[in-house]
């Protein structure tokens, strides 16, 4: 039901949204608080919807942020099922498809949508994207009738995924257009650690190569390339990037891949701030706009636009991080991988400890790391807040102290 007072309106049904009105409320910020989010369910954490509950190993209501009571405790109401579609800033509206929402404040929090493949039959049913729970549970459901899975995409969500029906027992191939996977982090060792991993784990991995056709006749049976081959396959899955939901937004909103927002999140209108997935931000470390699609930034950002915006302290002022898991591997970055110049590798891989450092010139911009312990972890994160520089690229191949091979 939409609604016509004034107050808090939050749009979007993500991590970020109820990290916000958590801590609008906890900053003491008062009236009416409504989030509208498209989902039929409350808001939950994304990463397990790739791992452990599309595995059958947690179910719907261990991802969620928050209980229902919570919501109901600090006089919040959540409109589930309900999508913006469009937005009058000058008369203060979010039009939704249950009606019109006024509000005094507004935060932006659409998230984003998967991309599709525009090939023949990727319209099947059998042909998935993974963003909710809903998509993560019939991927899951369709895994338990199928004996063989092709995914497509080689970037988290792909890999994550193959590692998952794998572990599922499907016969699992990827299809990756690119020459290596996880090539969003150009580390090549890490690339090749990951070819053999997922090689002695079953997965065909076929690289260098698109989808032309998901086929069959009834239903899916198999995928075509462009190079002529084809794969068997009763389900595959679709994992090539994701949109910012910003189509139903206009009206003196700045917007490049996602509403630009400064390091406060404010958007330039006044009382409209976004945040996550749907939201390119400046970073003030790294002197850019960025936008970034993980739960840490997401998590971050939810928690400190909800103070900001109840009149509190804040801004962007971390160090972004991210990590994946797959087969029971973890790797974890920090900073920003975007802008380098050469990556230094210390430690192994293939001994689950290492730490890939990424230098801009002699500065420290970025890490991918495995293996480490909280207290280096925390260092690493210090040094590239401090733009610190290496003095020693031999020393830190080596495992000198990283306080003795870098500079602040």
């Amino acid at each position: 039901m939409a609604s016509n007072g004034t107050g808090l309106l939050v749009v979007g049904g993500g991590l970020a949204s109820a990290r916000a009105v958590k801590a609008y409320r906890e900053a003491g910020g008062e009236g009416a608080v409504t989030l509208i989010s498209a989902d039929d369910f409350l808001p939950y954490h994304r990463p397990p919807l790739s791992k452990k509950f599309l595995r059958g190993e947690s179910e719907a209501e261990d991802a969620l942020v928050e209980s229902e009571a919570f919501y109901r405790e600090h006089d919040i109401d959540v409109v589930l099922g309900t999508r913006a579609t469009g937005f009058r800033a000058d008369e203060r509206v979010v039009v939704a498809t249950d009606g019109e929402h006024r509000f005094e404040k507004l935060l932006i929090a659409t998230g984003a949508s998967p991309n599709r493949l525009d090939v023949p039959g990727a319209d099947r049913d059998e042909v998935f994207t993974l963003r909710t729970i809903d998509n993560s549970k019939a991927i899951r459901d369709a895994a338990s009738e199928a004996r063989h899975a092709v995914v497509v995409g080689a970037g988290f969500i792909g890999m994550e995924v193959a590692a998952s029906l794998s572990q599922l027992e499907l016969e699992v191939t990827l299809v990756h257009r690119g020459k290596g996977l996880f090539e969003t982090l150009r580390a090549r060792q890490l690339a090749q650690f990951l070819t053999e991993l997922y090689g002695t784990k079953g997965v065909n991995l076929v690289l260098g190569d698109e989808v032309a056709e998901f086929a069959g006749r009834d239903s899916l049976d198999s995928v075509r390339t462009k190079r002529g081959e084809v794969y068997q396959a009763e389900l595959a899955v679709v994992g090539v990037g994701v949109r910012p939901n910003t189509d139903w937004l206009d009206g003196g909103l700045r917007i490049d891949d996602g509403v630009i927002v400064n390091e406060r999140y404010e958007t330039g209108l006044p009382d409209v701030w976004a945040v996550g997935d749907v939201a390119r931000f400046y970073d003030p470390l790294f002197e850019r706009y960025r936008r970034i699609e993980h739960w840490s930034n997401a998590n971050h950002q939810g928690t400190d636009v909800g103070k900001l915006i109840a009149g509190g302290d804040g801004g962007y002022d971390i160090v972004s991080t991210f990590f994946s898991e797959v087969f029971g591997v973890t790797f974890k970055v920090f900073g920003d991988i975007d802008e380098f110049d050469e990556i230094v590798i210390r430690g192994s891989l293939d001994d689950g400890d290492a730490i890939a450092f990424y230098l801009s010139g002699d500065r420290l911009v970025a890490c991918l790391l495995t293996g480490q312990d909280d207290d280096t972890e925390a260092k690493l994160k210090e040094l590239i807040a401090a733009r610190a520089t290496v003095s020693d690229l031999e020393a830190l191949v080596r495992g000198d102290d990283l306080e003795s091979v870098f500079a602040r």
